[in-house]
């Protein structure tokens, strides 16, 4: 059971590479086949932000297929953070990404949203996404053994997007901008947006880095949320 600071959810429609981002943040690995999420898959992982401070953040990966929709929405409850995710190259990916979005704002008005561009490396003009994420664990993380190897291995594996097998963008960034802000709060602005290659390890890491950032001054007053408890780690 862990503890969790944050409760952060990741919503999108079936195969648009939701459990290809916690997978590569969670195990800093990438499996181009993944099994299809039942319901939801949860993971934890700690991370420090500029405060010096350790956060938890509990990740759930929902289920995109239409048939779950039910459950996803039970898993949503309660979450500080959704990352909604989109294909760039798939538009109807981009039209339910409105959808959750929709959907969250029905029962989780002031939870901040998240927006994740993925497979960012298979378009014909990729965007520019940055050195390769070092992921290195929190101190006091299960994992922060062994971290240094991973993430030097990551970023000689992810030096170059040259392999982009050259998909045409059905999502301008103009659209993007104006889903942005279509999901504004109040408080916060148009919901930030990150360009994400989970195969190459670009932008995976900071988009949890800013979701730690942004959501742990919040956490002072307050005390920590109860255990979340375990799922199955079949990652859609």
């Amino acid at each position: 059971m862990a503890r969790v600071d944050v409760k952060v959810v990741l919503l999108g429609q079936q195969s648009v590479g939701k459990s290809c981002l916690v997978d590569r943040y969670i195990n800093n690995a990438f499996e181009a086949k993944q099994k299809n999420t039942i319901g939801a898959a949860f993971a934890a992982k700690k991370v420090k932000v500029s405060s010096g401070r350790v956060v938890s953040l509990g990740v759930w990966d929902t289920a995109g297929a239409e048939r779950f929709e039910s459950l996803s929405r039970m898993y949503y409850n309660g979450a500080r953070a959704a990352v909604v995710c989109f294909d760039p190259a798939d538009r109807l990916s981009f039209e339910k990404a409105m959808f959750w979005v929709r959907e969250l704002r029905d029962t989780q008005p002031e939870c901040r949203v998240y927006l994740a561009m993925t497979k960012c490396d298979l378009l014909e003009d990729p965007p520019a996404l940055g050195p390769a994420d070092a992921l290195v664990a929190a101190p006091g993380s299960d994992d922060s053994a062994g971290a240094e190897s991973a993430a030097s291995k990551q970023s000689a594996s992810s030096t170059s997007l040259a392999s982009h097998s050259g998909l045409r963008r059905e999502v301008s960034d103009e659209d993007v901008a104006s889903f942005a802000k279509s999901v504004a709060l109040p408080r916060y602005g148009p919901a930030k947006v990150f360009p994400t290659s989970a195969r190459h390890g670009r932008g995976v890491a900071a988009l949890f880095q800013e979701i730690g950032e942004d959501l742990s001054a919040g956490l002072s007053a307050e005390e920590p949320r109860p255990p979340e408890g375990n799922m199955p780690s079949a990652l859609n």
